[in-house]
């Protein structure tokens, strides 16, 4: 949530956190995984993954700490997820989040799989935004 903050209306709670509700989705339901990512002994990151229907999962939300970023440890974690879920991904993402959007462009070129893009309007907070999806289909 704070890589997003720098471009939604994204607040921070009077506790000093940002919203966690899509955490606690993801903890609720069946078909939704909430992953850490660590480094060694240190957390990483983390990934929210979910069933969007029968053979095809979302990475709905993933996070690498700044100073792991650049080293092989975000791809190497999708890496991972992709291998332990036997189907077909659909990845979204903000395009004016820069870095993410290059991060995952880069790392599914390198997947073998079969991409197709495509951007389509969301709204947040009533605010218009382009979100592109990514869907991979496995060879």
């Amino acid at each position: 949530m704070r890589d997003l903050a720098d471009f939604r209306d994204s607040v921070i709670k009077i506790d000093g956190r940002y919203r966690d509700d899509r955490l606690r989705t993801y903890l609720a339901y069946e078909d939704h995984w909430a992953y850490l990512i660590r480094v060694k002994q240190d957390i990483a990151g983390f990934a929210l993954l979910r069933k969007s229907k029968p053979g095809t999962y979302v990475i709905g939300e993933f996070f690498i700490k700044s100073e792991y970023r650049r080293n092989g440890v975000g791809a190497a974690a999708v890496d991972l997820l992709l291998k332990n879920f036997d189907g077909d991904w659909q990845i979204p993402f903000q395009n004016e989040n820069s870095g993410g959007a290059a991060f995952w462009r880069r790392v599914v070129s390198g997947l073998g799989c079969e991409v197709t893009e495509v951007n389509s309007p969301n709204v947040l907070n009533s605010n218009l935004y382009q979100e592109t999806w990514l869907s991979l289909k496995r060879a």
